[in-house]
């Protein structure tokens, strides 16, 4: 199956930096770098720590998901797999 890659314009963009900018923050106030984990990163402050990452993995995930569907019905709405010659 063919690959494809929407383009993400203006407003696509803005919404990638801005959650760059809130995954920079999260990154910056929760976690410090440990080289012998495999995520290369710790959480700083315990128990309270999990919690807020296990609520940002599960936005995340909702985030990506939600933009996978919409991918996916972009894609099967709009596109067709060129034919090889």
């Amino acid at each position: 199956m063919a690959e494809y890659q929407l383009k993400i314009g203006k407003i696509g963009q803005k919404v990638v930096d801005g959650y760059k900018k809130v995954e920079e923050k999260f990154t910056d106030t929760f976690l410090e770098k440990d080289e012998s984990s495999p995520s290369g990163y710790t959480l700083k402050t315990g128990k309270t720590a999990e919690k807020v990452v296990g609520t940002y993995h599960r936005i995340e995930d909702g985030v990506v998901g939600t933009y996978k569907k919409i991918e996916d019905a972009f894609v099967d709405k709009f596109l067709e797999e060129k034919k090889q010659d």
